[in-house]
């Protein structure tokens, strides 16, 4: 496989923004650079995810019509989603999103015209995934059935070889490597992806990996280097840290290191005009910039997946504890070893972290347990593959499973609602009658603040602390008159 045959899928509209910027990215904001991220000619473009489409809840903005309005600014371009089998809502019955629901799903996001579909079961439950991958290769979408990559032993490259094989043989169109924490070395490199071309024939790899411990962009380059067919990455502003490896670094890199075709100028700008925009729309936000993360050996520990890890790293510094990074890290290993060893990816990794962490700030160990570690114990999503702490599970007590309801129960139970509402209240736990409607052209357009409108927003906002706050520069005077005594 050249470097020039490679499917660079950008993920800056879902896990980009998701790590860099906490998901806050708008659906206006989506759709004023979707032109720009399709003019830099991508394989693919994710537009939506099990994540984004809660984000878009909270905020009261209706996911549907932002898929639907993105597909009409990237045309010629494949859409790609990524939907987890697993929810982290909390909602009993609906913990795991069966097979009908899934279907029901993949037909909504095929109708609204998505071609690729990345298909997530953290446990790796091959008897869940493999109805739904035959669903959507039944509705004409490419099924990407997820492998998930960690270290222990269930992550060895003959499990995983294994397991790849395993993929193929319930139906995945493509296979894809996803390392959520970020802990691929060149050395593990070597020997895994080998012995993954094994276990998957003629099936594709691709790869989705990221950058916490810093060597991402450099492990995307090997791997390109020996053979992938697929990778994740996004634009510079959405890239690095958290996230995955920034598509124009790479570009040019390989360049550099003449591996493959060179790319073009023509796409080289694009990339970098995508790059201005997004950094654009940081700056007027006071969102985080694309830096990358010095090397640590804390996400070997913790390994927290790329959103998570971001998040708990701004906790840990509002709380005057990065200097306590390692031992959160230890601690949030421990936890996952006391309820059994869950996969840490949605919906484990984010109460092992908040448990974690009230124990770093001082609260005696499990004192309290956060309701996501109870699930955990309780193994409401699947059966764990490690061992429980026994003092653990009998202050929980085991639960009986509760079966998802099917498809005609739900509809009963919620009369008039159409399709695309059945699927946001078993995913996103809301009630058809609770969810966003679509929004007025008007209040979807993006309205930018300048740079100097943000600045004279933030002294407006600390008015109340001053007798009078001023900033002078050049091109730019700005007082504000305070009302502290």
């Amino acid at each position: 496989m050249s470097a020039s045959t490679i499917r660079y899928t950008d993920v800056s509209l879902t896990d980009g923004q998701g790590a860099r910027w906490a998901g806050a990215m708008t659906t206006p904001m989506a759709l004023a650079v979707a032109t720009r991220l399709a003019a830099a000619q991508p394989a693919a473009i994710e537009v939506v995810s099990s994540a984004t489409m809660q984000q878009c809840v909270a905020r009261g903005e209706n996911p549907w019509q932002r898929i639907e309005l993105l597909r009409e600014r990237c045309a010629g371009i494949a859409l790609r989603a990524s939907l987890s089998l697993l929810t982290a809502h909390g909602k009993r019955g609906a913990d795991v999103v069966t097979t009908e629901v899934a279907t029901l799903w993949l037909g909504e996001l095929a109708r609204r015209g998505l071609t690729e579909v990345v298909l997530i079961d953290p446990l790796m439950d091959i008897q869940r995934l493999a109805p739904v991958m035959k669903a959507a290769t039944a509705l004409g979408l490419t099924a990407i059935a997820a492998l998930p990559c960690a270290s222990g032993s269930t992550h060895g490259d003959e499990a995983l070889q294994a397991q790849a094989a395993a993929l193929v043989a319930a139906g995945a169109t493509r296979v894809m490597l996803r390392d959520e924490a970020g802990l691929l070395t060149a050395d593990r490199l070597a020997t895994l992806l080998p012995a993954l071309r094994v276990g998957l024939g003629a099936t594709p790899l691709d790869l989705h990996l990221r950058c916490q411990t810093a060597l991402g962009p450099m492990i995307a380059l090997e791997a390109v280097r020996i053979g992938v067919d697929g990778l994740d990455t996004a634009f510079a502003p959405l890239a690095n840290g958290a996230s995955v490896p920034a598509l124009g670094t790479l570009l040019k890199s390989l360049r550099l290191l003449k591996i493959g075709t060179p790319a073009s100028e023509q796409r080289l700008h694009a990339v970098r005009e995508a790059d201005r925009l997004l950094a654009e729309i940081a700056d007027r936000h006071g969102f985080a910039s694309g830096r990358a993360w010095v090397f640590d050996l804390a996400p070997y520990a913790h390994q927290l997946p790329g959103d998570v890890a971001a998040q708990f790293m701004q906790r840990l510094s509002e709380a005057g504890l990065s200097h306590r990074l390692h031992a959160f890290a230890n601690e949030c290993a421990r936890v996952r070893n006391d309820i059994g060893t869950p996969p840490m990816l949605a919906p484990f990794a984010q109460p092992v972290a908040e448990q974690a962490l009230l124990h770093l700030q001082g609260m005696p160990r499990y004192a309290e347990l956060r309701p996501g570690v109870r699930s955990a114990l309780q193994q409401v999503h699947g059966t764990a593959s490690g061992a429980v702490d026994d003092r653990l599970m009998k202050r929980v007590g085991a639960l009986p499973p509760t079966p998802a309801p099917a498809l005609s129960t739900l509809r009963a139970a919620t009369p008039g609602a159409t399709d695309a509402e059945l699927v946001l209240a078993h995913v996103c736990g809301v009630a058809p009658q609770a969810q966003p409607a679509a929004a007025s052209s008007d209040a979807l357009r993006y309205l930018g603040a300048t740079p100097e409108d943000a600045l004279l927003a933030a002294l407006t906002a600390r008015a109340s602390r001053y007798a009078q706050l001023g900033v002078r520069g050049p091109g730019v005077s700005i007082e504000v008159q305070g009302t502290k005594d």
